[in-house]
């Protein structure tokens, strides 16, 4: 059996594979985030040692192949990938550690995934508007226009050919295990049987839970939210606060949480305004009709542009 490693998307139910999926594993040692962050994600771009890093996620006690499930490895969503520059230099840290790996890349329509994005920024403290969030590189000045200066959002993030692409190149097409967010989403099980037919994974499933654990969130509790996230310096970058309340955050992300199941959530032209949805649809066109041409999966049926 090979190492495998699941490098994301966000809002993809990564946090739901840490906890209840990988952990169940009876065929493959699970590594904790933390431990594969420390390893693949912390060191510098000069000072990265894959036979460090090797070392350090081992277990002379375990010989069962590693299984790595760290969504950052793609990049991370409210910077951008630092202007896509994070998530091929991870790659090359993963052939480097595990040349042998299979690699896990779980998609979801870009309309979907990014009105998920927005609300995970409103979640962690965010407090621009949609199109400051989405369109923040058109309203800075001067050093900040430039997205290797000062990282943020980039529709090209979720172009997701162009990640596949590269680990194909990298580890070849057939290592390469792209699955479906929408699938799981639909029939959970099917999606487990398929990931564990094509990676060898061997899964305690009567021990899974599928609760979604949060909720998402409707216009009502992301206006409410992006005006109680003023009152915290946590969690996003790009944001605005008037003071820091000691121990604020946490409660105010509950009571969102709380609101957002109350309110239910909305689909993405409620929250990112029609438009904007009309002008994501065809922004990725391209970008999926080349998927399609990587590897033979639904996408039309299911909401990808």
């Amino acid at each position: 059996m090979r190492p495998i490693v699941h490098v994301g998307y966000h809002k993809t139910a990564t946090t739901w594979f840490q906890h209840e999926v990988y952990p169940r594993a009876t065929s493959h040692r699970w590594i904790p985030r933390a431990k594969a962050r420390t390893a693949l994600l912390a060191p510098s771009g000069l000072a990265f040692d894959a036979d460090i890093a090797r070392s350090y996620l081992g277990d002379s006690d375990d010989t069962r192949p590693p299984v790595i499930c760290e969504e950052n490895l793609s990049g991370y969503i409210h910077n951008g990938g630092l202007h896509g520059l994070l998530a091929p230099e991870a790659a090359r840290r993963i052939k480097a550690v595990y040349p042998d790996a299979l690699i896990v890349i779980t998609i979801r329509a870009q309309p979907q995934v990014i009105s998920a994005s927005y609300v995970q920024y409103v979640r962690g403290g965010g407090t621009m508007g949609v199109r400051d969030y989405l369109g923040s590189a058109s309203r800075m000045h001067g050093a900040l226009r430039h997205q290797y200066k000062a990282s943020r959002f980039s529709f090209e993030h979720f172009e997701y050919d162009r990640l596949i692409t590269f680990y194909d190149r990298l580890f070849g097409s057939d290592s390469v295990i792209v699955l479906l967010y929408e699938t799981l989403r639909n029939t959970p099980s099917d999606f487990l049987a398929e990931l564990q037919r094509r990676t060898g994974l061997a899964i305690d499933l009567e021990a899974v839970c599928y609760e979604h654990r949060n909720a998402s969130f409707g216009p009502v509790t992301i206006t409410l939210g992006r005006i109680l996230n003023r009152f915290t310096a946590r969690s996003v970058a790009n944001k605005h606060y008037l003071i820091n309340l000691p121990g604020y955050y946490r409660p105010r992300g509950k009571l969102l949480n709380l609101l957002g199941r109350l309110e239910g959530g909305a689909p993405p032209g409620r929250v990112l305004g029609h438009a904007m949805v009309d002008h994501i649809r065809q922004y990725y066109a391209g970008s999926n009709r080349r998927l399609a041409q990587l590897r033979p999966l639904d996408l039309r049926s299911l909401g990808y542009p």
